[in-house]
């Protein structure tokens, strides 16, 4: 029995050495947080996806990670432009609340010191255990060359170098700022940038990592493509969608309207798609050959969606004028990946989900659930949807806002309420009925006053709880201006010589 007792004793002795080694791997992380992948594509509508029932474009590895993970049916953008879009992401709140409206100039006079003060989901996740990096768009402040707050390795833009447009180029050389420093990478750039996540994920770190892969593909120029991809569309294209539309709504530019080369430029946003398809391919083998995929959540997410011929137009909420909310152009694609512990795989959720819940669910996996509640914008975690649980009480609307302009939708009939500068002013409501065969052609008589009150009332109270004074979009024109369009519409506040560049706080 003593001998006995003794080996038990040692046991227990060696135990309590090695549990701590096993529980915590460094200040602030746990063996048990998740390697964390969001892959954010640009200006990628959800009808662009075979997800979602597009049967002519190719998307294999997508569609795949659709079956065995987690698809959800009614995503939607907090803000359908690029800027406000991924600023919401990284902060978790509206742009009533961080003052980002509209798409950020590259150029130093639009230079507002964006974001400045707000903590970004890169920091926190630093704080708490995790390797971070970024590779590809950033867009959320001025100048993406800078490196930003809580991110240990950078690779953006240098739109200054060569000017906004470079980035956007799907092959030849492009720009970069590699950790602030510039580098140019002639090829396809796509392909470039998941060999850079991939090199990240090899770097011997206990930490788990956390990875931003953040393609420009499928945004504009229409052009420039792999030709193995758009030679699969090129006949097709007129199928997806045919030339000739229209609504009730101005065209905001010429360049909005279908062009003669409708099919071609059509041709190629589908090659795009399909070209991210290929990286994300890329990024699911690289995890299973490293062993990694039994402990990584994969996220796929757009900053908003675009029309490429839908309502006789080119573009996203600025096609028009005043800006539009059209479905196209608010619904993403979102779909989760991940290990059983963490969600039930091929499920379809229908609930009503924002960008913002991504961050918001970033934050519940990567702190073990001691953050599963938003206490400073309306993200909900997704968590419980992911692990499959029927939620009764999931939100019914989803919001969005450009500027002045705000929406509110239940899925069947959608709010639009345009704020004027004069304050005492009544805002100019209209509605749609997306049950009707015309879908947003033409805005439609609002729904009986009892419906029509309480989603006035909810899109009320959503600001009034998710807005600041100095960012609210009620009050644009009083606001920093953020590129020369906005400053010729709304004559907005010139920015101050003396605010100074927008570096990392």
């Amino acid at each position: 029995m003593f001998w006995k007792s003794k080996i038990a004793s040692a046991w227990l002795g060696l135990l309590a050495l090695l549990l701590p080694a096993v529980a915590v791997t460094q200040e602030g992380g746990t063996a048990k947080q998740p390697n964390i992948i969001v892959i954010m594509a640009d200006d990628h509508a959800q009808w662009a996806l075979g997800a979602y029932d597009l049967d002519e474009i190719k998307t294999p590895n997508l569609d795949w990670l659709a079956r065995h993970g987690v698809l959800f049916k009614n995503a939607m953008s907090p803000a359908p432009v690029c800027s406000p879009a991924r600023a919401s992401f990284y902060t978790g709140k509206m742009p009533s609340q961080h003052g980002v409206h509209d798409f950020l100039s590259e150029r130093k006079a639009f230079d507002a010191n964006w974001l400045k003060g707000e903590k970004l989901l890169s920091e926190w996740l630093q704080e708490n255990g995790y390797r971070t990096a970024l590779f590809g768009k950033w867009h959320a402040t001025t100048d993406s060359a800078v490196v930003q707050r809580g991110f240990d390795r950078w690779l953006s833009y240098d739109a200054r170098r060569a000017g906004w447009q470079n980035q956007y180029q799907h092959e030849g050389t492009v720009f970069f700022s590699d950790d602030g420093k510039p580098v140019a990478y002639t090829g396809v750039q796509a392909r470039f940038l998941t060999e850079q996540a991939i090199a990240f994920i090899d770097q011997e770190d206990t930490r788990p990592f956390y990875i931003s892969l953040n393609f420009v593909e499928p945004h504009f120029p229409f052009a420039g493509l792999p030709e193995r991809l758009v030679s699969r569309y090129r006949a097709i294209a007129h199928k997806v969608y045919s030339a000739g539309d229209s609504s009730d709504r101005n065209v905001r530019l010429p360049g909005n309207l279908v062009p003669e080369d409708h099919e071609e430029k059509l041709a190629q946003y589908l090659a795009a798609v399909s070209l991210i398809d290929d990286q994300v391919g890329r990024v699911l083998d690289a995890l299973q050959g490293r062993d990694a995929l039994k402990n990584t959540i994969l996220v796929y997410v757009s900053d908003h969606g675009l029309m490429v011929g839908q309502y006789g137009l080119y573009g996203k909420t600025n096609a028009t004028a005043p800006a539009n909310f059209y479905e196209e152009t608010i619904r993403i694609p979102l779909v989760f990946y991940g290990p059983r512990r963490f969600m039930r795989g091929r499920q379809v959720r229908h609930e009503m989900v924002s960008l913002i819940d991504v961050h918001t669910t970033i934050r519940d996996f990567a702190s073990g659930g001691r953050d599963a509640v938003s206490d400073y914008g309306p993200g909900h975690s997704l968590r419980p949807l992911l692990q499959g649980k029927r939620e009764t009480g999931w939100r019914r609307y989803n919001y969005a806002e450009r500027g002045n302009l705000r929406m509110i939708t239940n899925g069947h009939w959608k709010l639009v309420r345009r704020y004027l500068r004069n304050a005492s002013a009544k805002p100019v409501d209209t509605w749609y009925d997306l049950a009707s065969p015309m879908r947003e052609r033409y805005a439609t008589e609002p729904p009986r006053r009892a419906l029509r009150n309480r989603l006035s009332s909810a899109l009320e109270q959503f600001f009034k709880r998710y807005e600041t004074p100095e960012h609210t979009g009620r009050k644009v024109w009083d606001q920093p201006c953020p590129n020369a369009r906005m400053r010729e519409e709304h004559q907005c506040t010139p920015i101050a010589r003396d605010i100074g560049t927008n570096k990392a706080q």
